[in-house]
């Protein structure tokens, strides 16, 4: 989920500085049309197969038609800047979030990398009571389970699981597309806002 720019860079431990021996990936690879996976090796583990023999097999592998829809898809991701624009919208997607807290109390924090973020909704901000616990059970997520419903109603299908609203959308997205879905997650929110007790 941390990769193929998703993050604003090619892959999340980009953001870092790390460089990896080894990055399994697949999904974001063909963009999800066509399964693919891949292990990505540095070039000093790579050097070790020049000479020794890597005894392995699947019946789908290197299949012709999945490699030239990753080998397309990796051309998109580059030739319409779709990694520059997850960091882009990434970047203006924290800065409308940080307007609605002012009018959100149930906003307890945001984290967010490129375009791939999470609100977490708390019932108070200061003790950081969440709007529903970890591994909530049916009964402790009415809550949740409103704010999830009214997204679906308003049209947006995102992740709502315990008291998180995860926010992934695509990497094309623009910044009216985002002012839209940001509009959804708003009115949603006046929801958890009624559970946050005034102080």
């Amino acid at each position: 989920m941390s990769g193929f720019g998703r993050t604003g860079k090619w892959f999340g431990v980009d953001n870092y500085g790390v460089v990896p021996d080894m990055i399994a990936t697949a999904k974001g690879i063909t963009a999800g049309y066509l399964p693919l996976g891949a292990l990505i090796v540095s070039d000093k583990l790579a050097k070790h197969f020049d000479d020794n023999m890597l005894w392995l097999g699947l019946t789908y592998s290197a299949h012709p038609v999945c490699c030239a829809a990753g080998v397309e898809v990796l051309k998109i991701y580059e030739e319409e800047n779709m990694i520059e624009n997850a960091a882009a919208m990434g970047k203006y997607i924290e800065e409308k979030v940080e307007e609605m807290k002012l009018n959100h109390p149930c906003i307890g924090d945001f984290r967010n990398t490129g375009l791939l973020g999470c609100l977490e909704l708390v019932k108070n901000r200061i003790t950081k009571e969440p709007m529903a616990p970890y591994n909530a059970k049916a009964d402790e997520m009415v809550v949740m389970n409103k704010v999830a419903a009214k997204l679906k109603e308003l049209g947006m299908y995102t992740f709502v699981r315990w008291n998180y609203i995860f926010l992934a959308p695509p990497l094309c997205i623009t910044m009216q597309q985002v002012d839209e879905g940001l509009a959804m997650i708003n009115e949603a929110l006046k929801i958890a806002d009624e559970y946050v007790p005034l102080v």
